[in-house]
């Protein structure tokens, strides 16, 4: 599972097959606690932060998306 993306605290990481699944999303943690994102939209699947890390997290993703969804689609084809 490889780390794509570390700023601010947040290290976000894509999961490989065979373990995950569609549809393109990453995994934002921070402090030992999680929040799932898809990128197409994105949206929240589940979260275990505060309000304010989500929305810090869920910024993050807005910000990188492109490249979270190329690296994301580089380890699901």
């Amino acid at each position: 599972m490889p780390s794509v993306l570390r700023i601010d605290g947040f290290d976000v990481i894509v999961f490989l097959p065979d373990r995950e699944h569609g549809p393109a999303h990453v995994h934002v943690r921070k402090a030992g606690k999680e929040v799932v994102v898809t990128l197409e939209p994105v949206a929240i699947v589940r979260t275990q932060m505060t309000r304010a890390e989500t929305g810090g997290a869920v910024r993050l993703v807005e910000a990188h998306r492109e490249f979270l969804l190329s690296e994301w689609r580089k380890y699901h084809g």
